[in-house]
């Protein structure tokens, strides 16, 4: 495996057991899971070979569709492949690259997470400190992001 692949591969192998705990919680209420990433080639080749990749049932890879966050385009591409419109999807991120608005301008409802990294201080939207809470902000049958 080539250097920048190993790297990708032990950075998503990190992601904590209650971020796990909560992907697997959704998909037990029924929720189609999404990712959308600004990620390299070596991200998305290492991918399949991490634990989070078994809990979405899509990725949008920048590298790999030519697009990337805020583009909307990357956000439709996302709901298409779910199957579903734009607004009935939830987005959750951390608010880098412009990523909330660029959800928000294709209708998703954004919720904007300061668990790991607070990157949009100014984000008037919702805000969760912790992931978990996503799970209040989703009663019904509807995709995460």
């Amino acid at each position: 495996m080539p250097r920048p692949v190993v790297f990708a591969h032990r950075v998503l192998g990190r992601v904590s057991p209650a971020t796990l705990d909560v992907l697997d919680a959704l998909r037990e209420r029924g929720h189609r899971l999404a990712l959308i990433s600004n990620a390299t080639s070596e991200t998305a080749e290492a991918w399949a070979a991490v634990p989070l990749a078994r809990r979405f049932d899509v990725t949008v890879f920048s590298c790999e569709v030519g697009l990337a966050k805020p583009d909307p385009a990357i956000y439709r591409a996302a709901a298409q492949r779910l199957g579903v419109a734009p607004a009935d999807c939830v987005y959750v991120g951390d608010g880098a690259d412009g990523e909330l608005a660029g959800a928000a301008a294709v209708g998703m409802t954004v919720l904007r997470t300061t668990e790991h990294q607070d990157t949009d201080p100014g984000w008037i939207g919702i805000v969760i400190g912790n992931l978990r809470e996503v799970l209040a902000h989703v009663e019904q049958p509807a995709s995460i992001e």
